[in-house]
């Protein structure tokens, strides 16, 4: 198996998966398929899109929404890294309009907060919308502690899928279990016995944060009184509620509308 790969080629454009898996199982300990925002969007959902060889990945293509994520983490192993990745196309909820179906297997995935515009040298190169699952049904259901990150291209290709239900041909991705936010508190104030605990974002000590981790350190730094509200990290945006607002406690965003 040769271990060269060149962005961009149509060679060998549907990826052979157990070379994949050789190629990366082949990796000293310590290495892991954990790419930032951008480089999926450039370096696997882009080409994908176009039908172009992909680097060697732990993506796997599935109709994510027939499944709730406790029946996909139960097919695909996570590796180690608590994170699945998935490309998977979207099916439209009504088939005149553009808003996609959410429903997933006993649940649905619901979006919150504004989508994330992703950068690669300045330049807009797509998109990310957090979503949570719930079981059963809108607008019942129950909020569980399953997390999705779903990345879209700006300008993707036209779609080349003929069925007038199908939204888009492919997206990618990321789900993961989040964290219990009280055991991880009470974990870090019991360090302190006054309670008062500063973070720096991005330091070396905690590497890379997504934004709900990220939102609940500022809050401990400005007003941990915000910890008893637990759906504040699901709304919170720093475009949208400036830091100021969270130091005087407000608990309502200026725009709290989610997108679907």
């Amino acid at each position: 198996m040769s271990n060269n790969f060149e962005l961009g080629t149509t060679e060998n454009i549907n990826n052979n998966e157990e070379d994949d898996e050789e190629l990366l199982n082949s990796f000293p300990a310590g290495y892991r398929f954990k790419p930032r925002d951008d480089e999926l969007v450039l370096f696997y959902l882009k080409p994908k899109l176009l039908n172009l060889r992909l680097p060697p990945n732990r993506i796997r293509d599935v109709e994510l929404y027939h499944y709730n994520p406790q029946q996909l983490i139960e097919k695909y192993g996570s590796y180690g890294e608590e994170e699945w990745y998935f490309f998977t196309p979207r099916e439209k909820k009504y088939r005149n309009g553009f808003r996609p179906n959410r429903t997933a297997g006993d649940g649905y995935w619901k979006a919150t907060g504004a989508d994330k515009i992703l950068r690669s040298e300045s330049h807009e190169i797509g998109y990310r919308k957090a979503l949570v699952f719930y079981k059963g049904k809108p607008p019942k259901g129950e909020k569980t502690d399953w997390m999705m990150h779903e990345f879209r291209l700006k300008d993707p290709p036209a779609k080349l899928s003929q069925d007038e239900m199908r939204l888009d041909d492919w997206i990618l991705c990321k789900i993961y279990q989040k964290s219990d936010k009280s055991t991880k508190n009470s974990a870090l104030i019991s360090d302190n016995p006054q309670g008062v605990v500063s973070f720096e974002y991005g330091s070396d000590e905690f590497g890379e944060m997504d934004d709900n981790l990220y939102c609940e350190y500022l809050m401990f730094d400005h007003n941990p009184s915000l910890l008893l509200d637990d759906n504040f990290c699901d709304y919170y945006d720093p475009s949208l509620m400036p830091m100021a607002m969270v130091e005087q406690g407000r608990m309502d965003s200026p725009d709290k509308k989610t997108t679907s």
